[in-house]
C-alpha cells in the first residue's frame, strides 16, 4: 500500500488538475454564442487539437483499465483488438468518413449525426432521427457510467477514497466544464490530457521493458504461465477458436466500430476544414499506437510477476494492474503522471459522451421535433441543464459498480452500429431510408442478444462484428429492395465529393 505521505500529493495533484481542467471550460464558457458552438466548437477545431481529443475520446478508461485488466488475463488475445485500433481501424476511420461528412454535414446544416441521417435518408417522418438518438442516448449513458466506475476503482485502490465519494467528485468537475464550454471546452482539455495520456504510457511501457531485463526475459516468463493457464494465450495464432474470435475481434471492435463512432464523426464535422483531418490522421496513428503498446507492455509485465491475481500488491481486481505497477514500482511523481494521464483518459471520453447525450436531448428530439423555432441562447442553457441531468443520472448508475470493460465495449460496439448506414449513405446514392432503419434495428437486436444467449462463446465471434455486419448488410439488402432515393438526394451524394466547405475561425 502506499504511504499516507504519497497519497497526499497525490491527492493534491489530482485536486489541482480538475480544477485547472475546470477553469478552461470557464474560458471556453465565453465563445459559446449559438448551439452550433455548444455542439461542434464553431467549426474550429485544429489538427493537434483534433488528433489528441480523437484519441483522448476514443481511449477512455477502456485503455488503462479495462484493456490492461484483459491483457492481464487472456495475453496475446488483445493483439487482435489492440493492432487495428492503434492503426488500420483509425485510418480508414479517416479515409473513408471523416472529409464526407465533415462537407456533408455543413452542406446541409447538421450538427449531429442523426441530423445527417435524416437529412440524408429524407427522413421527414423523423423515425430513423429518434431510432438513432435513442441508440445513442442508451449508449452515452452507458459509457459515462462505465467510466465513472474506473474512477471510482482507481482512487479507491490507490488513494482509499470512497469509491462514492469519488465519483461524485469526478462527475461534479467534468460535468461542470462540459456544461460551460461544451465541445470546445472537451477539445481543449482533451489536448491536455492527450499529452499526459502519452507521457503516461510511454513511461509504463519503458519501465515494464527495465524492470524486466528486456523483453527476452519477459517472454520466457510469459511462456510458463502460459503451461500453468490455458486462459493465458501466448500466441493469438494458437488455436482455430482463438483465431476466429480474434478476427471478429479485429474486424467488429477495431475497424467497424471505429468507423462508426458517433463521437468521432462529431469531432470530423468540428473540424475547421478537410485539410485538417489530413494532418490529424497521421498524429492520431502515432498516438494511438504509444497508448497501446505501452498498456500492453506494462500489463504483460504485472502478468509475468504476479501470475495470479490473488498475488497482486494492492488487491485481486485485475482492471487495476496498471494502476498498482505505479503504485507499487515507480517513484510517487511516476505514479502520479500515469494515474493522472488514466483520469484524463476516462474524464475526456466521460465528457464527450456528456455532450453527445446532450446533443441528442436537445437538438435531435427537442428542437428539430418540437420547438425548431427555438432562440440560440435558450438552447445553450437548456444543453447546460441536460448535462446536468445526464451527469446525475451517470453518477446513479455507476454507484453499483461493474465491469469498466464490458461496460465500455457495450457502448463502444453500439455506436459503432452507425457505420453501415452513415458509410453506404455517404458513398452509395442508392441507400434508403427502410434501409438504414432496417439495418441499424437489426444490429442493435443482435448486439443486446448476443450476450443473453452465450453465443460469443458458442460460435466464437465478438458480438460487435456480428452487430455491425448486420448494419451493412441488411441496409443493403432492402435499399435495394425498396423504392430508390429521390434523384435531388442521389444528385448531392455524387457532388458531395466535389464540393469544399469555405472552413472556419481559428479556434483550436
Amino acid at each position: 500500500m502506499l504511504s499516507v505521505g504519497v497519497k497526499h500529493v497525490l491527492q493534491i495533484f489530482v485536486v489541482v488538475y480538475l480544477l485547472f481542467l475546470l477553469g478552461v471550460g470557464y474560458f471556453a464558457s465565453r465563445k459559446m454564442n449559438k448551439l452550433e458552438d455548444y455542439l461542434l466548437a464553431g467549426r474550429g477545431i485544429g489538427p493537434w487539437v483534433l488528433a489528441f481529443t480523437f484519441s483522448a475520446t476514443g481511449m477512455s478508461g477502456w485503455l488503462g483499465l479495462g484493456f490492461a485488466g484483459y491483457t492481464y488475463r487472456a495475453g496475446f488475445e488483445g493483439v487482435w483488438t489492440m493492432v487495428p485500433s492503434a492503426t488500420i481501424g483509425i485510418l480508414l476511420s479517416f479515409i473513408l468518413v471523416s472529409k464526407l461528412i465533415r462537407r456533408y454535414s455543413e452542406r446541409v446544416g447538421a450538427i449531429t449525426v442523426p441530423d445527417v441521417l435524416e437529412s440524408r435518408y429524407y427522413d421527414k417522418t423523423h423515425i430513423l432521427r429518434a431510432i438513432s438518438a435513442l441508440i445513442i442516448l442508451a449508449a452515452s449513458i452507458a459509457y459515462v457510467n462505465g467510466q465513472l466506475v474506473a474512477v471510482g476503482k482507481i482512487f479507491n485502490t490507490v488513494i482509499g477514497w470512497k469509491y462514492s465519494t469519488t465519483i461524485l467528485v469526478a462527475a461534479v468537475m467534468f460535468v461542470g466544464w462540459t456544461m460551460l464550454g461544451g465541445l470546445l471546452a472537451i477539445c481543449w482539455t482533451d489536448f491536455i490530457q492527450g499529452i499526459l495520456m502519452v507521457i503516461g504510457c510511454t513511461l509504463a511501457g519503458a519501465f515494464a521493458i527495465a524492470l524486466s531485463g528486456g523483453l527476452g526475459n519477459l517472454s520466457v516468463d510469459l511462456a510458463k504461465v502460459a503451461a500453468v493457464d490455458p486462459g493465458f494465450i501466448i500466441s493469438p495464432w494458437v488455436s482455430m477458436p482463438v483465431v476466429i474470435y480474434g478476427v471478429s475481434l479485429f474486424l467488429g471492435d477495431g475497424i467497424m466500430s471505429w468507423i462508426g463512432q458517433p463521437t468521432l464523426m462529431v469531432r470530423y464535422m468540428a473540424a475547421r476544414d478537410t485539410k485538417t483531418l489530413t494532418l490529424s490522421a497521421v498524429l492520431a496513428v502515432f498516438i494511438q499506437s504509444i497508448l497501446f503498446f505501452g498498456t500492453f507492455l506494462a500489463a504483460l509485465y504485472m502478468r509475468a510477476k504476479f501470475p495470479e491475481a490473488s498475488m497482486l500488491p494492492m488487491g485481486g481486481d485485475t482492471e487495476t494492474v496498471l494502476i498498482q505497477f505505479f503504485a507499487t514500482m515507480t517513484h510517487p511523481v511516476f505514479a502520479g503522471v500515469f494515474i493522472g494521464s488514466v483520469l484524463a483518459a476516462i474524464i475526456s471520453t466521460a465528457d464527450s459522451m456528456l455532450i453527445m447525450g446532450t446533443s441528442t436531448i436537445v437538438n435531435d428530439f427537442y428542437i428539430r421535433i418540437i420547438n425548431p423555432d427555438m432562440d440560440q441562447k435558450k438552447a445553450v442553457t437548456l444543453g447546460r441543464v441536460v448535462t446536468l441531468a445526464l451527469g446525475a443520472l451517470g453518477v446513479a448508475l455507476s454507484l453499483r459498480g461493474g465491469s469498466v470493460l464490458w461496460i465500455s465495449w457495450f457502448g463502444w460496439n453500439t455506436l459503432g452500429l452507425f457505420g453501415g448506414p452513415v458509410l453506404l449513405g455517404l458513398f452509395w446514392p442508392r441507400a434508403t431510408r427502410e434501409g438504414a432503419i432496417a439495418g441499424l434495428v437489426s444490429g442493435f437486436i443482435l448486439l443486446v442478444i448476443w450476450g443473453p444467449l452465450h453465443l460469443e462463446s458458442s460460435l466464437h465471434l465478438f458480438q460487435a462484428f456480428v452487430a455491425c455486419a448486420a448494419t451493412y448488410i441488411v441496409t443493403w439488402l432492402v435499399s435495394l429492395m425498396t423504392k430508390a432515393p429521390p434523384q435531388e438526394i442521389q444528385k448531392q451524394i455524387k457532388d458531395i465529393k466535389k464540393w469544399e466547405p469555405a472552413g472556419q475561425n481559428n479556434q483550436a
